[in-house]
């Protein structure tokens, strides 16, 4: 897999933080979407710029995942954003 980073479409979304987890707020659907902790910090290190390779790395930091199961499931959690249009692909 490339090593991607990606950006969070303000558009679309707004990201707010709140202690340990968080909340997006989709514009075009006038709704909140509750964030559990790690989808707080996958959301926190897109908007902070990381790219996967390092978001990964910062999981694993968090949670006790072996960096395979890690890669699959981020995977997931990112396909499953850019298919609600939520994030998209940084261009260079």
């Amino acid at each position: 897999m490339e090593n991607k980073k990606y950006l969070l479409n303000t558009e679309k979304v707004l990201f707010t933080p709140l202690e340990e987890e968080g909340v997006l707020y989709a514009i075009e659907e006038n709704k909140y979407i509750s964030l559990n902790t790690t989808y707080t910090s996958i959301i926190q290190y897109v908007t902070d710029g990381l790219d996967f390779n390092t978001i990964v790395a910062k999981l694993m930091e968090e949670y006790e995942v072996d960096q395979e199961v890690c890669k699959v499931q981020l995977n997931s959690v990112i396909s499953d954003l850019i298919a609600k249009d939520y994030i998209n692909e940084a261009t260079v």
